[in-house]
């Protein structure tokens, strides 16, 4: 007849210890005492592992065992039936001696241990070699240390660089070979948060996600979500503080809160509100609702609604519908007839030097940016121009008018009036180009270097 075998002891306090230093390291090392060197992080790694000591009681019969015996460790999730949880692990020719054996570094690997419970399965072969294993019964429960349960739902995933910390429900997951990779809490079924690329964080909250999770883990490291709902930070050094359903996409964007905004360009930052876009480098919205910025570069709106920034450096203060297209034209509107921009009162400043008495074009960036008034537009204008030399000659002007573009071919009318002249050698006008660009022209005397400067101020109506 077969004998009976029997287990007792199963994990005591040297697998306990070994748990509990586990727990302890995933917080940081205390600050070193007085006289005292801090560790390396390497050498934190090294102190820790996966390993644990596993320690126990082995009779037959009621019998204490003398032998070699092989024993195989496998790990569950329930204490009968069941599924198991990564592979078996046997170590063979272990000895017992008077039923006590030592299994000091038995280990299942990163992953494993998450929260949940988990029982140990032991099967045993004695004498080791002998023949067919058999299984102990009843299963081992592994039970924490208890400075551990100060620490429910937090566990650590080894790297042999930076460990990633992972927190909240048993299913929040951090992509395999990520490091440095945080996930202070939240989560649920089927909502997990998750980690994709090196040292992403998410703080907490509900189905977020830090990284692209596009196969690569270090394509798209340091993306931050802070919290909230359905939240994605996909780019390097993305953040997304909370809000709902609010995407960071592109290299160092940013959605500070809000719902459903998306901030695309490299640089970008959304501020709050809902439905809101930038799509452009450097753009930024502030919140309202359904902005876009769309503009290559360095473009604002600060709120209201359905506003777009489409011209480089271009402002929207806010309102609504309102629409720049024009380099640093600064827009507003408080609705529309049909489209965004169709019924709006713009800012613009141009710039530009003279040194002889030819005339010149200010421009918008000072080099070749014009104010463009497109088919369909009707522009009227009221224009300061002042000119200065180095020498502190100066001249002022007012430039009222229209221009209109009519199935492409523009028209304008203007009339110039002297604030003041130091010099009535100098003259300035508006011409509109055939592609329907406004330029105000300006002209001053042989001999004089002026820098002029001019606001235009429009009134656009669009049909």
């Amino acid at each position: 007849m077969k004998g009976k075998w029997t287990i007792a002891g199963g994990i005591v306090a040297i697998v306990l210890l070994a748990l509990a230093v586990g727990f302890s390291q995933a917080q940081g090392p205390e600050p070193p005492g007085e006289g005292v060197e801090p560790q390396g992080e390497m050498g934190i790694l090294e102190l820790m592992g996966t390993a644990f000591t596993y320690q126990g009681q082995l009779r037959k019969d009621g019998s204490p065992v003398n032998d070699r015996c092989d024993f195989r460790f496998s790990l569950w999730n329930a204490a009968s039936g069941g599924v198991q949880i990564g592979s078996a692990q046997t170590h063979s020719n272990v000895e017992v001696n008077n039923g006590l054996f030592t299994i000091p570094n038995l280990s299942f690997g990163t992953g494993y241990f998450n929260g949940d419970a988990r029982w140990l399965q032991i099967s045993v072969c004695c004498p080791a070699g002998s023949g067919s294993y058999t299984a102990l019964s009843p299963r081992q429960k592994l039970n924490p240390a208890p400075y551990a349960l100060a620490l429910p739902g937090l566990w650590t995933r080894q790297h042999a660089i930076s460990p990633n910390l992972i927190g909240g429900y048993s299913g929040n997951a951090v992509a395999y070979g990520v490091m440095g990779a945080t996930i202070g809490g939240g989560g649920a079924e089927t909502h997990i948060n998750s980690v994709t690329d090196d040292y992403g964080t998410v703080g907490g909250g509900y189905e977020n996600q830090a990284g692209d999770g596009a196969g690569s883990v270090t394509d798209r490291p340091y993306a931050t979500v802070g919290g909230g709902y359905r939240n994605t930070a996909s780019n390097q050094s993305t953040t997304v503080s909370g809000g709902w359903q609010n995407v960071a996409s592109a290299n160092a964007a940013t959605v500070s809160g809000g719902a459903d905004n998306t901030a695309s360009g490299e640089y970008s930052t959304i501020g709050g509100g809902r439905y809101n876009a930038a799509s452009g480098g450097n753009a930024t919205v502030g919140g309202g609702i359904y902005n876009q910025v769309t503009a290559s570069w360095d473009a604002t709106i600060g709120g209201g609604y359905g506003n777009i920034a489409e011209g480089q450096g271009s402002t929207v203060p806010g309102g609504v519908q309102a629409r720049t297209v024009s380099f640093g034209q600064m827009a507003y509107a408080s609705g529309q007839f049909a489209s965004a921009g169709d019924a709006q009162t713009s800012v613009y400043v141009v710039r530009g030097t003279t040194t002889d008495d030819t005339w010149v074009s200010l421009y918008l960036d000072g080099v070749d940016r014009q104010i463009f008034v497109a088919s369909g537009r009707t522009m009227a204008f009221d224009i300061l121009v002042v000119g200065r030399t180095q020498g502190g000659k100066s001249n002022g002007y007012r430039i009222t008018g229209v221009v209109e573009n009519v199935s492409g071919t523009p028209t304008q009318w203007h009339s110039v009036s002297e604030l003041h002249e130091d010099d009535t050698g100098w003259d300035v006008q508006v011409m509109v180009a055939a592609d329907g660009c406004l330029h105000v022209q300006v002209n001053g005397d042989t001999g004089d270097t002026v820098r002029w400067v001019a606001v235009v101020r429009t009134v656009e109506v669009a049909w």
